[in-house]
């Protein structure tokens, strides 16, 4: 049993990539018969694992069959998640200074700000998306509700694919570091009302901005270039 769940694990952890890196591009259907033999092992933890992704939003049942294929990103899946998510850290927000930030847990937020900024400048993306999603988790995280906490987490997975399309666009890389940086300042001037709509003025300038890349569909073009980028990062890492 503990076997099967392992290989569950791995065979999530590997597709899961696969889509993040492209290799599985939105509307491709997803094969368990092509994966078992990819990856080496029997077609039971492989359909439990595209289970898993499909009820992560991340792939699609095919209607009338039973294969999968990777979820699509439209306009209207973007604006909805960035809606979401507005909520969600705008109440975080509102929260997190009713409880009162400490001077601990601003140099923690400024030094991943600061993380952000240097891993960015050192064209390590990846990196830069790691210190990207660490700050709006620990800000989630200090408004101490646990409900907005797994309604946050429940969206990362698809926050974290929209992020790879900023391969295609290097400015919106220090263009997250700049709006971060607004919320820290407005945080540490104790202004409410500059820090809330410096969340907010990220959130929706975020949605605008994978809209504009990625609200018509992406070309085959872009593909390539989203796999070359995301494979190059790992050849250059560590």
């Amino acid at each position: 049993m503990e076997k099967d769940s392992s290989l569950t694990s791995k065979a999530y952890e590997t597709i899961r990539q696969q889509i993040f890196d492209f290799d599985l591009f939105p509307g491709q259907v997803v094969s368990d018969y092509l994966l078992s033999k990819e990856l080496n092992m029997s077609r039971t933890p492989i359909r439990q694992a595209l289970m898993r992704l499909s009820n992560e939003g991340l792939l699609e049942e095919q209607s009338g069959k039973k294969n999968y294929c990777v979820a699509n990103i439209t306009k209207e899946d973007i604006q909805d998640l960035f809606d979401f998510r507005e909520g969600i850290e705008t109440t975080a927000f509102m929260l997190a200074w009713r409880n009162g930030f400490t001077s601990g847990q601003m140099e923690h937020l400024q030094e991943i700000t600061d993380n952000m900024k240097s891993t960015h400048e050192a064209g390590q993306a990846k990196e830069h998306f790691f210190y990207d999603q660490q700050f709006h988790n620990e800000l989630v995280a200090l408004s101490g509700n646990r409900r907005l906490i797994k309604a946050h987490d429940e969206i990362l997975l698809q926050l974290t694919r929209m992020r790879f399309l900023s391969f295609l666009e290097n400015s919106l890389q220090s263009k997250a570091c700049v709006k971060h940086q607004a919320i820290l300042d407005a945080i540490r001037r104790e202004d409410y009302e500059g820090g809330r709509q410096a969340v907010i003025d990220h959130v929706r300038s975020s949605c605008a901005d994978y809209i504009n890349l990625f609200g018509h569909g992406l070309s085959a073009n872009s593909l390539c270039l989203l796999r070359y980028f995301t494979r190059n990062q790992e050849g250059t890492e560590g």
